[in-house]
């Protein structure tokens, strides 16, 4: 299993363009990768817990993003995130169906989906009553399931911006 640090790209960009516009309260920043959403969300927020399963992005941020508003821990989504309820929960998940090279930084799972739908099976129970959600994710992920499995757990999306990037289009959206 490769365990790159996953560098901001496109998606990361359009990402961070909405958090500067829309994190507030206490943050959860899921799969923080190189950090990137979680500075971003501290310039607006009050406190960012960043998690990332990955050990090395947690170090590389802890390194070199020096914030009084964020924490970094390791965590598998919400495993080590105990008893918060948070008002902004960001994440930009691998996203990519079944990655031939198990790049955890990319492969999203056999469709695409399954991390984000084990993400939104849980992401309730952590979410402030008026909170948000903040999510980006591929056309190569079924956005009809997407859309489906946000409405079977709850919520509510708007597609705040859709771009063209190569081969794919990439979304993101606001989750309520």
């Amino acid at each position: 299993m490769e365990n790159e640090l996953y560098q901001p790209r496109e998606d990361s960009l359009l990402l961070e363009k909405h958090v500067k516009k829309f994190a507030k309260g206490l943050v959860l920043d899921i799969g923080t990768g190189s950090g990137i959403q979680a500075k971003a969300a501290a310039e607006r927020a009050n406190s960012v817990i960043a998690t990332d399963i990955n050990q090395e992005a947690i170090d590389f941020c802890k390194e070199n993003i020096k914030s009084e508003k964020i924490k970094f821990i390791v965590s598998d989504l919400f495993s080590n995130i105990r008893d918060i309820v948070f008002d902004t929960i960001i994440f930009n998940p691998p996203y990519l169906p079944d990655d031939k090279n198990k790049d955890i930084a990319l492969d999203g799972g056999k469709k695409g989906y399954e991390l984000i739908e084990r993400f939104l099976s849980k992401a309730k129970k952590f979410l402030a009553e008026d909170g948000i959600i903040l999510l980006v994710f591929s056309s190569f992920t079924d956005k009809k399931k997407v859309d489906k499995l946000i409405k079977q757990n709850g919520f509510k999306a708007e597609e705040l911006e859709r771009i063209h990037v190569s081969f794919e289009d990439v979304c993101c959206y606001k989750i309520t």
